[in-house]
């Protein structure tokens, strides 16, 4: 309407006059609409451009240790923290915070993603959501690169499944237990906001004495937890329990990293330790660091007796301090664990910081937490730590079946499946090339 309406009256008006004047009144009222016209299709075309996808790659993730879950989870969906992009040969392509970068499954379609950003050194990251049924031994996901003055939003939200504190914006007695050592702080870093939490010893039991989440409790065991937390300050002794109950004796994966130093018993020692595994005789833990926990629970026996309901599970459980086999870590299995659990879903988690600050003993340790992260992951975390790399999107060679015009994508032999143009692990089914045709020096085969 804002186009039509004066060219309407403007044409009224010319056609009731005549002669050169008159033309060039009407040109002079037709330039307007044409710059109007030219500067939106000017708009057009750059953000056209702007939007632009520069590069096609692809995210190989590859599960060592890989066992066959036993399906128990009920999640559709698992989720991977992506933190080693920015290690990619192809970083250069990436925005700082990598929102110029959209993540696909193999077959296209969207994942849905949460962009972390940097903190520090700590590099920007990207959690992104992908249906149990596209994940495998090897998983391969596509990424989407943009030109870099693009700009994408995060399309997965928290507050769900996936459950997500940061200190420069939420007020954390919406997620922790209230107790005298936890404060909010101005953070210089990226001028926002840090939650400190001071251990406070208490002999009577009646309060918290570390940081203790109030909402994570209730997930599913089975589709097991991944446990991710961004700290300014991390050090001396310090544990975490991603199943934690107050006042209980629940364990999932527990981390526990001691400094000796800084404790009434003044001996140099230091190691960090994990339940499932044995220790590493240095603090893993030191200063801005990023902590990433996965444990998994996948039944493999189940029963009643006098005391309700149980499940037996193979059990894993890590930490470390970044998602994939580029990262430090510690890692353990127990299959077949013969411990009868009657608990059906995870309690919170606990971030403990622990005895002194200084081998001086005169205040207490304390960590500064960014944010915290917590999600299920009923296959990522149930196997050994993945590696991870961005490589050059696969491209497909090999035959394609036809007759006549028409292209055949799959071939049967009865009802056995003898030939899927689109899947690149068919195993050896029997339909092969004679040798004939495959010594000849072809250039295409089709």
């Amino acid at each position: 309407m804002f186009i039509r309406l004066p060219f309407y009256f403007e044409y009224l008006y010319i056609s009731k006059c005549g002669g050169k004047q008159n033309q060039n009144i009407e040109s002079l009222m037709l330039m307007p609409i044409l710059f109007f016209l030219l500067y939106n299709l000017y708009k057009m075309d750059n953000k056209i451009l702007i939007m632009a996808l520069q590069e096609e790659l692809q995210i190989n993730i590859v599960m060592s240790n890989y066992n066959q879950r036993s399906s128990s989870y009920s999640g559709n969906y698992d989720y991977l923290f992506l933190d080693n992009l920015a290690n990619s040969s192809y970083a250069n392509l990436f925005r700082s915070d990598l929102k110029n970068l959209k993540i696909k499954t193999k077959d296209k379609t969207e994942c849905k993603v949460l962009y972390v950003l940097s903190y520090g050194s700590q590099p920007a990251a990207i959690l992104v959501r992908v249906p149990t049924s596209k994940i495998s031994e090897t998983t391969k996901l596509l990424l989407d690169v943009h030109d870099r003055s693009t700009t994408f939003s995060s399309t997965l939200t928290t507050g769900g499944e996936v459950l997500m504190f940061d200190a420069n914006s939420d007020t954390y007695s919406q997620f922790f237990m209230n107790y005298s050592g936890l404060s909010i702080n101005n953070d210089s870093t990226d001028n926002g906001r840090f939650l400190r939490a001071r251990y406070v010893p208490s002999l009577d039991g009646n309060f918290p004495t570390s940081l203790f989440t109030t909402v994570a409790s209730g997930q599913s065991l089975a589709n097991g937890r991944v446990t991710v937390a961004r700290f300014k300050r991390i050090k001396g002794n310090v544990s975490v329990n991603d199943n934690a109950t107050y006042h209980g004796t629940t364990t999932g994966s527990y981390m526990m990293q001691s400094d000796f130093n800084l404790t009434v018993y003044q001996e140099d020692m230091k190691y960090t330790s994990l339940n499932l595994d044995g220790n590493k005789s240095y603090c893993m833990f030191t200063g801005a660091e990023t902590l990433v926990m996965a444990s998994s629970w996948d039944t493999y026996s189940s029963g009643s007796d006098s005391e309700g309901d149980y499940k037996q599970y193979h059990i894993h459980g890590r930490v470390g301090t970044g998602t994939s086999n580029a990262a430090d870590y510690l890692e353990g299995f127990s299959r077949n664990n013969p411990t009868k659990v009657y608990q059906n879903s995870y309690g919170e988690v606990e971030i403990s910081p622990e005895w002194y600050l200084t081998n001086e003993l005169e205040e207490y340790n304390y960590i500064d937490l960014k944010w915290l992260l917590i999600f299920p992951s009923p296959l990522f975390a149930a196997n050994g730590i993945p590696q991870i790399t961005v490589m050059e999107k696969d491209a497909k060679h090999g035959i394609r079946l036809y007759k006549g015009n028409h292209e055949y994508t799959k071939a049967y032999k009865g009802s056995t499946l003898m030939w899927d143009a689109n899947d690149d692990d068919l195993e050896d089914t029997g339909l092969h090339i004679p040798d004939k045709i495959i010594n000849k020096n072809w250039d295409w085969v089709f």
